[in-house]
């Protein structure tokens, strides 16, 4: 009876009644209707240009980490191509002091050898004299292979005792062991230079935010807030993110309203805010001049607001239902062929950018024309939901993706694992079906329903002509067909060209 209360008769009746009263209260309030209109969208305005701002400052920091990741990478390809002969390391020293003295936003460049050491800096007269053994940087290079870069945490520089930001690369011997790091310094003072360039008022201040909270760098600049821990304010609490936040701020008590925003490649985001007391001092000023009475008006804002929400809210709903339904196989429940296609050319460019391997599985189900002649179409209908619930517990990581690729074929996609990993979880998905000992006739010599399945690996490249996400479909297919070739019941990994 609930589900219908909202189309009683006494509901209409509340609703008129409702609607005189407004009607009476609107006339005498409308003054102070006007007040808190102009004040939202007062508060609106500061804040959507204060997150504006915010974002066009974070694009900034971007803009700083890229052109000094670009050194880096510059620096180390030198050093591991030259090597660190006294003739290299000397027109070394010269290029990275002419790089530095053209970009303020860099402090200094340095390049560490495998012990700790400083081999070379575009601060001269530090060479052997510092060693970065100690430093989290160093020793995150140290210890992992990975070639990309590394944001280290707010240190003080080991070349002058400034705090700095670090932006590291590891550089690698000819046989691929640990050679050293090449290490950028960015100064929080630059940030906090380029921020005052915009007007926040006397009570702003725009704030470089590490994604753990640590505070990076501020404008009104004060040395003792640098560094300083911000998890624990109820933004970072609540995990908010990029938005518009009204905070009273930890490093001077000031209240202040604003934008953040998170940048989606760096650890960092930016905090643009107003003094509250001062960006709202005019609507303050005009607002003792005006009659106050808005509350019910705003109710019934609220309540027109309510109503257009719950239906919206069912839209919504209905098309979210329809757009599931868009993108799911009806018969498996998994995701369909054009999901498929969509989600591997994401995962296509998102792993060109980051030159990680994406793996491909193809699954098809062994000798299922005649286990449907035996059995009945219902029957191998059945059989295909019991296979795709076995490779859906198998493909198990939040980015895998299984879908039906067509008739009894069925596709896995792993992004971010490597041929190992792929044809790891191919085994696991063969030997589940198999120890699932669904009766097959046909399927000789087992007589249980069995799959095949080819395995394919690639790393991408943002070329298309060289490789794209076709080519490795046609790996997994060329590698299915000697799967099949070889006896069913099996994995076969494609080997690439």
């Amino acid at each position: 009876m609930s589900a219908f209360a909202h189309i009683r008769p006494r509901s209409a009746a509340r609703g008129l009644k409702a609607f005189v009263v407004v009607v009476c209260l609107v006339i005498l309030g409308l003054e102070g209707w006007r007040d808190w209109s102009e004040r939202e969208q007062e508060i609106a305005r500061i804040s959507s240009e204060t997150l504006n701002l915010a974002k066009s400052l974070v694009q900034h920091a971007e803009d700083t980490f890229e052109v000094a990741d670009a050194l880096l990478v510059d620096v180390a390809d030198r050093v591991e191509a030259g090597g660190v002969l006294p003739d290299v390391v000397k027109r070394l020293d010269t290029f990275l002091v002419e790089r530095v003295q053209s970009l303020q936003r860099i402090k200094s460049l340095a390049v560490y050898e495998n012990d700790g050491f400083l081999l070379t800096s575009s601060l001269p007269g530090h060479r052997g004299k510092v060693n970065a053994q100690g430093q989290t940087f160093f020793q995150h290079h140290k210890t992992s292979p990975s070639g990309n870069w590394f944001f280290g945490p707010l240190i003080r520089d080991p070349l002058g005792g400034d705090w700095v930001l670090t932006l590291s690369r590891r550089i690698d011997k000819p046989d691929g062991s640990f050679g050293g790091v090449v290490q950028a310094s960015i100064p929080p003072r630059y940030f906090a230079n380029f921020f005052g360039r915009f007007d926040v008022g006397s009570q702003g201040s725009i704030t470089l935010i590490h994604k753990d909270g640590t505070l990076l760098s501020r404008y009104p600049y004060i040395e003792r807030a640098i560094g300083s821990d911000l998890s624990k304010q109820p933004g970072f609490r609540e995990g908010r993110g990029s938005g518009s936040y009204e905070y009273v701020s930890p490093v001077d008590e000031v209240a202040r309203m604003g934008g953040y925003h998170r940048n989606h490649i760096f650890p960092i985001g930016v905090l643009s805010s107003v003094g509250r007391d001062e960006a709202l001092a005019n609507w303050n000023r005009e607002f003792v001049l005006r009659t106050v009475v808005i509350s019910l008006l705003v109710g019934t804002i609220a309540t027109l607001g309510w109503i257009l929400s719950a239906e919206l809210r069912r839209r919504e709903e209905a098309e979210a239902e329809l757009s599931v339904l868009a993108v799911t196989d009806g018969l498996t429940g998994l995701a369909n062929r054009r999901m498929f296609d969509k989600q591997l050319e994401t995962e296509w460019l998102r792993a060109s950018r980051e030159k990680s391997p994406v793996s491909l599985l193809l699954v098809d189900v062994d000798q299922f024309k005649a286990y449907n002649d035996i059995y009945g179409h219902q029957a191998g209908d059945g059989c295909l939901r019991t296979i795709a619930k076995s490779i859906a517990s198998a493909a198990r990581r939040p980015g895998d993706l299984v879908a039906r690729y067509g008739g009894e074929e069925l596709v896995v996609l792993l992004p971010d694992l490597d041929e190992t990993g792929a044809a790891a979880i191919a085994e696991d998905i063969r030997a589940k079906v198999e120890a699932l000992r669904v009766l097959h006739e046909a399927n000789i010599p087992s007589r249980t329903l069995t799959v095949s399945i080819g395995s394919a690996t690639c790393v991408p490249s943002l070329d298309r002509s060289r490789i794209g996400p076709e080519d490795l479909i046609t790996l997994a297919d060329a590698a299915l067909y000697r799967a099949k070739q070889d006896g069913r019941n099996r994995v076969a990994v494609a080997k690439a060209a």
